[in-house]
């Protein structure tokens, strides 16, 4: 019986043990609970034409230390995404000093990362003072969760609001009808985000489902959503077939 108990302790010892030390050999692994968002960061700068292919290529090829210094700093689910010249940022942040986690990201590793990366880019000339990426205005956000972000797609759309209609925008937003909330999570579309700079609004938002077409086209179905998009392309300036343009995935983190 004393054999059968040390037997015991013996295996829950070496389950503990290997548990443990996955976690701490898989940092960027999926978490067991999710962390709580304390700031969401969505923010715009521009890449020179002729660097643009390169700094696609090089964002596949990130060094370890950046995305270990990101993770350190309490920055998750970061992406960016570019359409015409434009890089939009999106990151979420999970403890309460950013002041100080932003300054720790400034390593050896990571300015070597921005010696490669910053003579690409071109700050916006309507940053604020001491800016590099221009941090946009937050104007919704739903942040319902159906499954972690880092098992999700990813996605970035711009529009470009008619000159004189943003109050009307941002009220609508501020107005949104909680039933399409709970509609678009219905449909696996999650954690939805709106932001402002320069007359154009920035989606980032999450589709967790199987089909996103015909997931979209559902909702689309919904009578408060066409409702609710219908009064909202008013205010947007047309863009081909429809106003929101998509933009490209260049680099996310888990």
């Amino acid at each position: 019986m004393i054999k059968d108990i040390k037997f015991l302790l013996c295996i829950l010892s070496l389950l503990v043990f290997f548990n443990v030390s996955v976690a701490q050999d898989n940092p960027t692994g999926e978490n067991m609970k999710q962390e709580k968002v304390t700031k969401r960061v969505g923010s715009l700068i521009k890449v020179k034409p002729e660097f643009e292919e390169r700094y696609i290529i090089l964002h596949k090829y990130t060094f370890p230390g950046v995305l270990e210094r990101i993770r350190k700093s309490n920055i998750r689910n970061y992406s960016i995404f570019l359409l015409d010249g434009i890089l939009f940022s999106y990151y979420e942040y999970v403890s309460n000093n950013y002041d100080a986690d932003m300054k720790a990201i400034a390593d050896p590793t990571t300015k070597d990362w921005w010696k490669l990366t910053d003579p690409m880019q071109e700050p916006l000339p309507t940053r604020k003072e001491g800016e590099w990426w221009a941090e946009m205005e937050q104007w919704f956000c739903y942040d319902k969760l159906i499954k972690p972000s880092s098992q999700a797609q990813r996605i970035g759309l711009v529009a470009e609001i008619i000159p004189g209609k943003e109050e009307e925008v941002k009220n609508l937003f501020n107005n949104f009808p909680k039933e399409i909330n709970e509609a678009t999570s219905y449909q696996s579309f999650q954690n939805n985000n709106i932001f402002f700079k320069d007359n154009k609004i920035y989606f980032y938002y999450e589709y967790a489902g199987d089909n996103i077409r015909s997931s979209f086209t559902r909702l689309s179905q919904f009578e408060k959503y066409q409702t609710f998009q219908a009064e909202l392309n008013k205010l947007l300036l047309p863009k081909g077939t429809g106003n929101w343009e998509i933009m490209k995935e260049v680099f996310h983190t888990d």
